[in-house]
């Protein structure tokens, strides 16, 4: 009889963890997403201050233009590559890994046109 209820009581418990994870991954692929949306319009409102007297504002402001394009065209890759690599939802963790995969693409792309 014990042993019944043992095999009962694992079968429930791997049962309840089979039926929680897909809604764990979904939650954390909406967050991941509602992170890279707070990036792009981030960076968007940095793309404003292209017309300021300086010129570094200036560079910034058309740096993080690109960025906010390159990420909106591959919103849904980069949210698959983080889902798959296993990105924790935080901002910082969020955002140092779409700044890699964006120096990653310009460095590649510099070094085809040399």
């Amino acid at each position: 009889m014990e042993r019944k209820a043992t095999v009962l009581l694992l079968v429930m418990a791997v049962a309840a963890m089979m039926m929680t994870g897909p809604a764990l991954s979904g939650g954390t692929r909406a967050e991941l997403e509602a992170i890279v949306d707070d990036y792009i319009a981030a960076c968007e409102a940095k793309s404003a201050m292209l017309n300021s007297s300086s010129e570094n504002i200036r560079r910034d402001a058309v740096q993080a233009c690109v960025r906010a394009t390159f990420c909106r065209n591959l919103k849904e890759a980069l949210i698959g590559e983080m889902v798959a690599s296993n990105v924790a939802p935080k901002k910082h963790t969020v955002h140092h890994y779409l700044n890699a995969r964006f120096k990653e693409t310009v460095s590649a792309r510099e070094l085809a046109l040399k």
